[in-house]
């Protein structure tokens, strides 16, 4: 199984520290939809109704700024 990090960022980078544990990829972009869905839902992504691009990067590293990227999820809206 691969460790992978959900690292949020929204102007700041919000550091997955501890990361999760899944079999494969499409179980780790799955995970980044749910948890971009509850951030939003939860009205915990200010900056993304106030137009501004929010981004989960999924990295192989604790940190935001190291390691290899497996995949980003790119949100933003616009009224």
């Amino acid at each position: 199984m691969t460790r992978y990090y959900f690292h949020v960022l929204d102007g700041t980078a919000v550091a997955d520290e501890i990361g999760e544990e899944f079999s494969d990829i499409h179980a780790a972009k799955a995970e980044a939809v749910k948890l971009a869905s509850g951030i939003l839902a939860d009205g915990l992504g200010e900056t993304f109704w106030q137009g501004h691009p929010w981004q989960i990067v999924v990295r192989d590293s604790a940190s935001p700024e190291r390691g290899r990227i497996f995949f980003s999820l790119t949100l933003s809206a616009q009224e």
